[in-house]
């Protein structure tokens, strides 16, 4: 399984956070404060201070409270200044929450080999003997990504065309149950545009969305099966 980038915008280090900045700004400041006082800082070989040693520094200095109010204000001004730079400070509330479990990308789901694409293949037309034009140009196409060497599973679109009822749709669901991806049914007779699918752009009052960039957001997959019936 493969990883990908979902968002190309960097997303806030989890490591700065205003309570380690705030330890830094306080480690530093004793550093500072500790030899006015009369107290040596315990240097390593190499003239540094590991973590010991700072700890040692913060219980043998009692900052006066002042001094600890400006560190909290100022980490936290650092943090909120930092985080109006992020594109994602642009956004709803409720889309941030979604896309942060995103930092580090989304799964790309891939066959193995040539042979798990030949045992695919004939699991489905098993299943589906009378789509067999259909199962025959997903095989080459599974066969052509693995030989490829595509990080993760890459098909066609394919258009299915047949009269209502004979499976068409559940034959496109069942590849990607085989294949082990997420999957979705797009009934576009009910809809008269595509912000459904797609999302409506930047721009319109309602923006949010659609229901492939939703479906990737909740399985956390790149390469659903998305169905246009």
């Amino acid at each position: 399984m493969t990883r990908i980038p979902f968002a190309l915008f960097p997303f806030p280090d989890p490591n700065l956070s205003a309570d380690v900045i705030e330890r830094r700004l306080r480690q530093h400041l004793v550093r500072l404060i500790a030899p006015k006082i009369g107290i040596e800082p315990p240097l390593n070989a190499d003239g540094t201070i590991d973590e010991a040693g700072h700890k040692m520094l913060l219980e043998s200095i009692d900052l006066p409270y002042a001094k600890t109010r400006r560190l909290r204000e100022r980490a936290e001004r650092i943090v909120e200044r930092r985080a109006a730079k992020s594109p994602l400070s642009r956004m709803k509330t409720e889309d941030r929450k979604r896309i942060m479990p995103l930092r580090d990308g989304v799964e790309l789901i891939g066959i193995p080999n040539e042979h798990r694409a030949d045992e695919l293949a004939a699991e489905l037309h098993a299943e589906f003997p009378w789509m067999g034009a259909a199962t025959e140009t997903v095989w080459h196409a599974m066969r052509r990504s693995v030989q490829r060497g595509d990080a993760g599973l890459r098909l066609p679109p394919i258009l299915l065309d047949g009269p209502p009822g004979i499976g068409k749709s559940h034959w496109a669901r069942r590849l990607g149950t085989l294949i082990g991806v997420p999957g979705m049914v797009y009934d576009a007779t009910t809809e008269n545009a595509s912000f459904g699918l797609v999302g409506s752009q930047r721009g319109w009052g309602n923006s949010a969305p659609g229901r492939l960039v939703n479906l990737i957001l909740t399985e956390r997959v790149a390469n659903p099966v998305v169905v246009v019936d």
